[in-house]
């Protein structure tokens, strides 16, 4: 946003954010006031009509660039999360069974998410006032092919180790202890690939078959790895580079990203569950992925708490977070506010020091057990060893209620803003890859800051590096 120095316009400005705020508040505290366990649809239908203004008054704001801003993929994601599934699950007894459904916590998590998205932006509006930034042409160090060539290698191995050394995907090894050290080292690998396939779209935009290829082979390798996000993250890459520089995504591109959630859910649900069914003690033979795949993708039924379901009703569950964030109000409710301390709020202060000190060093870095402990002692009520996400909304909530809710919120818009400053004209190849990272934000606030920051650095490097010439232009005679 660039700096307003006309007083019409910034009077312009605050009107409708104070509208915006008004619509927001208003959801959640008529929820409160007029909730009489009956009128489930209609808070619905006001939370649905509610989230549209605030977008359509966010759109006027801050204009048609507003989708090259990351509240803007974080707020989709609060509002696919919450509102997509839940009218679908409403109706059907079955999964609200499943979901241990609670028809006033639903439309309260709801009625949070509004005011999540309500801050961010908030947050995002008063960073940008603070810290104006034209949009312009990003400025592009042009790299050659067989540079990106080296990435796409990183990336192939990545995958690659991911298959072979069964830390995930079909060749997976119950004895965890022995594959989780690889799990640095794949992600790492998949990211310079994704990385990669970013700056390939970008700069060589007219190599249709080449950028279709390459992002056909990752999106088919991270169904094999069963790594659903490894595959979707190859099509989201092509179409949100193809934004940023047109202002538009493709139809093409659109479709084959709806039609590439489908196919990896349900190859990569398929397997995983063929597995954890069948072969609990682990498959260590190569050449048993043709039989273990074979049979995973005639699975016709998912596992869930004790009952069984179909694809489409898969999706819908896993889309939908609105019941996690129930159950942390629930959880709440009878017990009290907090987080584990290596979670807590607090840990934003030191999320600069923890991206750039390694842990060979300071050994006591936190590690977030939030999602083990949310998943053990909130969701299910017994131990597990798997964790649950809950959104930045949910987390907020379990630190301090609503209050916890708006300070998570406006501590991410204020660094997302920060990050567009810093970011979107010199390094704007790290500013798409932190982009489409942000499709799943971290639910902590620390891990998100920290995590930002390490990638920062680290691509920084990389691409210092990939921009040294190797070789001069013409040979030095002789």
């Amino acid at each position: 946003m660039h700096a307003i120095s006309d007083p019409g316009k910034m009077q312009l400005i605050f009107l409708k954010y104070f509208l915006a705020l008004f619509i927001s508040s208003g959801s959640y505290f008529l929820v409160e006031l007029v909730w009489n366990g009956q009128n489930f649809m209609l808070l619905y239908i006001v939370h649905l009509v509610s989230v549209f203004a605030m977008i359509f008054l966010y759109r006027r704001l801050f204009g048609r660039d507003i989708w090259r801003y990351l509240p803007s993929i974080t707020s989709l994601y609060i509002v696919v999360a919450l509102f997509v599934s839940t009218i679908f699950i409403y109706y059907s007894d079955f999964l609200k069974g499943i979901l241990d459904w609670d028809d006033y916590l639903v439309i309260k998590s709801l009625s949070l998410g509004l005011i999540f998205i309500q801050f961010l932006w908030t947050a995002y509006l008063i960073g940008t006032l603070l810290m104006p930034v034209k949009i312009s042409t990003p400025k592009i160090h042009i790299l050659p092919l067989s540079k990106i060539y080296l990435l796409f290698l990183f990336g192939l191995l990545a995958n690659f180790l991911a298959i072979i050394t069964g830390t995930f995907g079909v060749l997976q090894n119950t004895n965890i202890q022995s594959t989780a050290n690889y799990s640095a080292y794949i992600d790492l690998g998949q990211h310079l690939g994704l990385f990669g396939l970013i700056i390939l779209t970008y700069q060589y935009t007219h190599r249709k078959y080449l950028i279709a290829f390459a992002g056909l082979t990752f999106f088919v390798l991270g169904i094999i790895s069963a790594q659903k996000q490894a595959a979707l993250m190859p099509l989201l890459a092509i179409g949100v580079t193809l934004y940023f520089k047109y202002g538009k995504v493709p139809k093409g591109a659109i479709i084959i990203t709806l039609a590439g959630l489908f196919i990896s859910f349900a190859a990569v649900t398929t397997i995983r569950q063929y597995y954890f069914d069948s072969k609990s003690s682990g498959v260590t033979s190569v050449f048993q992925v043709k039989e273990i795949s074979q049979n995973a993708l005639n699975q016709k039924v998912y596992n869930k708490a004790y009952a069984s379901y179909n694809l489409n009703e898969h999706l819908l569950i896993r889309f939908f977070y609105g019941s996690a964030i129930a159950k942390a109000v629930n959880y709440c409710e009878r017990h009290s506010f907090g987080v584990p301390s290596n979670s807590a709020f607090y840990q934003i202060f030191f999320a600069p020091i923890y991206a750039v000190v390694p842990r060979i060093i300071m050994p006591d870095k936190p590690e977030s057990t939030f999602g083990n402990l949310f998943a053990s002692e909130v969701f299910l009520g017994y131990k597990v060893k798997y964790s649950i996400g809950i959104t930045p909304v949910g987390y907020g909530y379990m630190v301090n209620g609503l209050a916890g809710v708006i300070m998570v919120a406006l501590v991410l818009g204020l660094f997302m803003a920060f990050l567009f400053k810093t970011l979107y004209v010199h390094h704007f190849y790290i500013y798409v890859l932190i982009f489409i990272k942000s499709v799943l934000p971290a639910d902590v606030t620390w891990e998100y800051i920290a995590g930002n920051i390490k990638v920062i650095l680290v691509y920084w490097i990389i691409l210092k590096l990939l921009e040294v010439r190797i070789f001069r232009k013409s040979p030095i005679p002789v």
